[in-house]
């Protein structure tokens, strides 16, 4: 799989960087879009949430940045996961017609949603500078728990793509499974607020070490624990391995249910 990957890393970059400029093709804006939508969905929550949070549960920053720190990286996650489930589907005719890797596809999901997350998270930095939230050179490390979280949902897509080609209803459920994911890990609300015991479960939520190392890299500015960088690593591998055997498994018939 990865020999594939490295093989049409031209083409897979291409096409990525392209979608990403030509999503909203059509409109006024155009790609100035890529970043008033996040900025508006961040605007919403952050007038929604910041009266009911204090600093001190949110590790003395303003809530935007709290927020901004998981909620950009779950947006992400959750749209890699979603584009790589219908990756198949929607480029059925290429998939029919050219000898190019299934995988292929999945990546070019992957690397568009990298791009549109880089250019979110340099929004983050700037305006984290303007809320007085100073740098530090742990901010250098925050793309590695990027890489590896979009590395995790990459093997995720690709496993629940090989599948939605089979059972179409998967691609329908996969976006409510991902909105009760979504508050099932504090993104909009510390912690703190949670029973002692969910707590204490809440480390074996497999995105636990993902958002956890993003904040204390960009927030706290501490590194994270060693089995954090562990646990990261092993996810992303464990769903890439998992998400290859699924589709290796049932690739003979594939192009002919697409």
């Amino acid at each position: 799989m990865i020999i594939n990957l490295y093989r049409h890393r031209g083409y897979i970059f291409r096409t990525a960087w392209a979608e990403v400029r030509h999503r909203y093709a059509g409109a006024g804006l155009g790609a100035v879009w890529n970043i008033l939508q996040p900025l508006a969905m961040i605007l919403v929550f952050t007038l929604v949430f910041t009266q009911l949070m204090d600093r001190e549960s949110m590790g003395n920053v303003a809530y935007p940045i709290y927020l901004c720190t998981a909620l950009l990286p779950w947006a992400a996650f959750s749209e890699c996961i979603n584009r790589g489930t219908q990756s198949f589907v929607s480029h059925a005719i290429y998939l029919r017609k050219l000898p190019i890797p299934e995988q292929v596809f999945v990546a070019q999901s992957a690397v568009g949603t990298a791009i549109s997350l880089t250019i979110s998270f340099a929004v983050l930095v700037v305006f984290s500078l303007a809320l007085g939230h100073m740098p530090s050179w742990h901010w250098a490390l925050v793309p590695v728990p990027l890489v590896l979280f979009l590395s995790f949902a990459f093997g995720i897509g690709m496993a629940l793509g090989t599948l939605n080609a089979f059972i179409r209803d998967v691609g329908q459920a996969v976006p409510i499974f991902l909105q009760i994911g979504f508050w099932t890990y504090p993104i909009v609300y510390p912690m703190r607020v949670l029973p002692e015991p969910v707590q204490a479960a809440m480390k074996f939520n497999p995105v636990y070490p993902y958002m956890e190392g993003i904040r204390s890299l960009f927030i706290h500015r501490e590194l994270p624990e060693p089995w954090m960088w562990a646990a990261m690593a092993g996810w992303a591998a464990l769903s890439s391995l998992a998400g290859y055997l699924i589709l290796r498994r049932l690739r003979p018939e594939l192009r002919d249910v697409i």
